[in-house]
C-alpha cells in the first residue's frame, strides 16, 4: 500500500560521529549560503541614502550556492537517513526572496466582507 508521505526509515541516533558530522557539515553549507544571501535581500528606503544596488551576476552566484547547498543536505539526508525530499517542499531561494519577519502581517489580513 502506497503512503502520500514515507516516514523515515532512521533517525539521527543511528548515525556514527562521522556521519553526523557530514549531515551537519551539509547543514551549515546551507546556513552560510542563505546568510550570504541576506545582503541581495531589501532594505528600508529612506531619504537621502543611496538604495544598495548588487551585481546581478553576483545575487545569481549566491543563488546559485544555496541551490546547491540544499540539493547537498537532501542528497546527505537521503544518504544517511534515508529521508526524502518532498515534493511540496519549496526550494531555498525561493523562500528567501519573500518571507520576512514583515511578512507575517500578512497572515492576519481580513478579507472584507461581501455584501
Amino acid at each position: 500500500m502506497s503512503r502520500a508521505i514515507e516516514e523515515p526509515q532512521k533517525s539521527l541516533a543511528d548515525l556514527t560521529e562521522v556521519e553526523r558530522d557530514a549531515l551537519k557539515a551539509a547543514h551549515k553549507r546551507l546556513q552560510d549560503a542563505v546568510h550570504s544571501y541576506d545582503k541581495f535581500l531589501g532594505v528600508e528606503l529612506k531619504p537621502g541614502v543611496d538604495v544598495p544596488m548588487h551585481r546581478m551576476e553576483d545575487m545569481a552566484a549566491a543563488q546559485r550556492e544555496i541551490d546547491e547547498a540544499e540539493a547537498e543536505l537532501w542528497r546527505v539526508r537521503e544518504e544517511l537517513l534515508d529521508w526524502r525530499r518532498p515534493g511540496w517542499a519549496q526550494s531555498a531561494t525561493s523562500v528567501a526572496d519573500w518571507f520576512s519577519e514583515e511578512d507575517a502581517d500578512y497572515d492576519n489580513y481580513q478579507l472584507p466582507s461581501s455584501a
